[in-house]
């Protein structure tokens, strides 16, 4: 079969427009006198009422005909669903996630609710903070310390049960965080790591409030919520304060500073189960609070703020007892996951997409062309819930073969794809994201084997980053029983393909 080019296009417009031009001719009869008027206008409706018999009776005919005796064409527009799409999981070495202003801590272990199915494994998050020098001027030697606190609050963002309450560690960095050794510049991925003190500075358990991201205190149900708080040893706050009031070295310079005390590790216990944001920005503080005692008491902060250049997440999944424990090399098929494909914000897992068989709709029919492609993806059931949410984004590349740079594909209006997602509350059957992805299967059909794309889709770039989000595709074949009831969560692509064939 031929792809439509322009010269087929030019003619087959040619043939329409002779058939239109024969059709109008026709209307040369109405300069005949009126004495004739009522014979023609008998015999047209006569005409009308034989053709509509006819037009009704031939209402099952798999073509339809235009112009028959001036444009010796078929036309008909064919509605394909059934294109094999093969899904596989790609696999990248490291996610960067220094700069996001995101502390991540928490670990989560991912099953299927429905099933019992172990899906990605069980992914852990700690967060290393570099703190920057205070501004500081002179302190009265009257001045005496009080408490050096912690105060982070919550971005929002969790991935588990958030009923369970959070149990945190937080250590004191054992060497200061390097910068890289080629550019010089603060680099830190999610492979990174620093070593830290075995034993924790502070230990705090506390409860779960994502909505609890003002800069000032938030209401849940009327309660004035407090943002987290965490006290850090007296003596060491003794020390920060008596370095500040005398002046030392060790606060005379930010890189000083950071020699003397290297930062902090944020590490959750063992018994967590919920993976919990916090805001790396200006709300973050570590506030050590002293007075002088005169007339009056004066109470006085001094403010350490984060550095958020310096402030990174290490998220590691143990795949352990998951069927991604047989990644070969950096990407395994979906016909080796139980059909599945995965998507994995943090540790860097993403969905690879190729169509091997669409140039076969070009065998239907003599010309052809593609009218409209969407791809909709369908997340596996019992694999999102309210405690695993689905990402409310998901972004979409073609990438060539040779492993040239990607490209983002936009739909009709030139307008960044987001997926559109939809969610069945009711059934479940028909969650889905939808991308327009017309311009690629018509590129498809156009280039040479050997320049072939494939799809890309992950997260934005954002999220991979400052999120350990996650979704699971069903591959063409992939089904779920619950039950007595079956769940189709495949992708699907739904092709509306426009065919004509020469008579012969």
């Amino acid at each position: 079969m031929k792809q439509i080019s322009v010269s087929d296009k030019n003619l087959y417009n040619n043939r329409i427009k002779s058939m239109v031009t024969k059709t109008s001719d026709d209307k040369q009869c109405k300069n005949v006198n009126s004495g004739k008027h009522k014979v023609r206008r008998w015999l047209s409706l006569t005409l009308l009422w034989l053709l509509s018999g006819f037009v009704f009776s031939c209402g099952d005919e798999p073509y339809f005909q235009i112009g028959t005796g001036w444009v010796d064409t078929n036309l008909k527009v064919v509605y394909i669903d059934s294109c094999t799409a093969k899904l596989s999981t790609i696999r990248i070495d490291s996610t960067p996630t220094y700069g996001q202003s995101t502390i991540l801590v928490g670990r989560y272990n991912d099953v299927n609710s429905f099933t019992g199915e172990t899906l990605t494994g069980v992914t852990t998050s700690l967060s290393y903070v570099e703190l920057a020098k205070p501004q500081t001027g002179d302190i009265s030697n009257k001045a005496e310390f009080d408490s050096l606190v912690i105060e982070m609050r919550f971005n929002g963002y969790y991935m588990g049960d958030t009923l369970r309450n959070m149990h945190l560690f937080v250590h004191k960095l054992a060497e200061r965080m390097k910068t890289d050794a080629a550019t010089g510049s603060e680099v830190y991925y999610n492979t990174t790591s620093f070593r830290f003190e075995d034993e924790p500075l502070a230990e705090a358990i506390f409860p779960v409030r994502p909505s609890n991201t003002d800069a000032g205190m938030t209401t849940v149900g009327g309660i004035a919520i407090d943002p987290v708080r965490i006290v850090l040893p007296k003596d060491l706050g003794q020390d920060f304060f008596e370095k500040i009031r005398d002046k030392t070295d060790e606060f005379d310079t930010n890189d000083k500073f950071v020699d003397y005390f290297n930062g902090l590790a944020f590490v959750a216990g063992n018994d967590v189960e919920t993976i919990v944001g916090f805001r790396a920005d200006t709300s973050f503080k570590v506030n050590l609070h002293y007075h002088i005692l005169e007339e009056f008491q004066t109470d006085n902060v001094i403010t350490f703020n984060i550095n958020t250049t310096n402030q990174f997440n290490k998220i590691s999944s143990d795949r352990t007892g998951t069927l991604l424990t047989s990644f070969t090399e950096n990407e395994i098929d979906a016909n080796l996951t139980n059909n599945h494909a995965y998507i994995s914000a943090g540790d860097g897992l993403y969905v690879k997409i190729e169509f091997p068989y669409i140039r076969d709709i070009m065998m239907m029919s003599d010309y052809g062309a593609v009218e409209q492609a969407i791809l909709e993806i369908k997340p596996v059931i019992g694999t999102y819930q309210e405690v695993t949410p689905l990402p409310s984004e998901l972004s979409i590349y073609a990438s060539p073969l040779s492993g040239e740079a990607e490209t983002q594909l936009n739909d009709r209006q030139n307008q960044v794809q987001t997926g559109n997602l939809s969610i069945d509350y009711q059934f479940l059957d028909n969650t889905n994201y939808s991308f327009d992805i017309t311009s690629f299967v018509q590129q498809q059909l156009l280039v040479p084997l050997d320049q072939q794309l494939y799809l890309t889709l992950r997260l934005p770039d954002t999220n991979m980053k400052s999120s350990t989000q996650r979704l699971v595709i069903g591959n063409s074949s992939h089904y779920t029983d619950v039950g007595n009831r079956t769940y189709y969560n495949r992708i699907k692509l739904k092709l509306y393909y426009n065919m004509y064939n020469n008579k012969k």
